[in-house]
């Protein structure tokens, strides 16, 4: 009986990585964050990142996962679901992060800001902008809306958004340029509109 339990514990070698985890241990800890950075570097920068920002999310990260087994938050079945842990948060903090600087892209058109002017005329020029820009989106076609919408704010890849749409991938391409065009002349064609 005492040689299951002995053979047990040596079947869940997480446990003891959890134990070290809780404690501090350099080594322990410095292997982990060594092991997962490369994956966490790869995802960040496969989706519109780079290096240092693949750094901080990964710091910021390892700190939660860290916090979240020291304060019992976290209990693996296993020492590989403690690296899907790490890269799970690692993978929701950066489309967090991505997200949050896709919405101020959309919500700032116009980036070349001149100086002279009064910061209200600013902020005027640019919800003027805005309004104009979501205006031209409401008189798109409701396929054309649901196209971009899936594509910029939701960050889909084009196979899902053919599904969604029934379509073929090249279809959903196609459609999303033709959209964008639509969405262009529109723009354009305004009086005083972007400029």
């Amino acid at each position: 009986m005492q040689k299951q339990n002995i053979q047990k514990l040596d079947d869940l070698p997480f446990n003891r990585t959890v134990a070290l985890i809780k404690q501090n241990d350099a080594a322990t800890l410095k292997d982990l964050y060594i092991t997962n950075f490369a994956k966490v570097k790869r995802y960040v920068l496969k989706n519109s990142g780079n290096e240092q920002q693949a750094k901080d999310v990964y710091q910021e990260a390892f700190v939660a996962m860290w916090r979240n087994i020291k304060n019992d938050r976290f209990s693996a079945e296993s020492e590989t679901a403690i690296n899907g842990y790490l890269f799970q948060i690692a993978k929701y903090k950066w489309l967090d992060q991505v997200r949050s600087v896709k919405y101020k892209n959309t919500t700032f058109i116009n980036r070349d800001i001149e100086f002279e002017e009064p910061e209200i005329d600013i902020e005027e020029s640019n919800n003027k902008k805005v309004k104009i820009i979501m205006d031209c989106i409401g008189n798109l076609s409701e396929r054309c809306q649901t196209l971009l919408r899936l594509f910029y704010f939701e960050r889909k890849p084009y196979k899902e958004i053919a599904q969604i749409l029934e379509m073929d991938e090249a279809s959903a391409r196609n459609a999303k340029y033709r959209c964008q065009e639509q969405l262009k002349k529109m723009t354009q064609t305004i009086p005083n509109g972007l400029k």
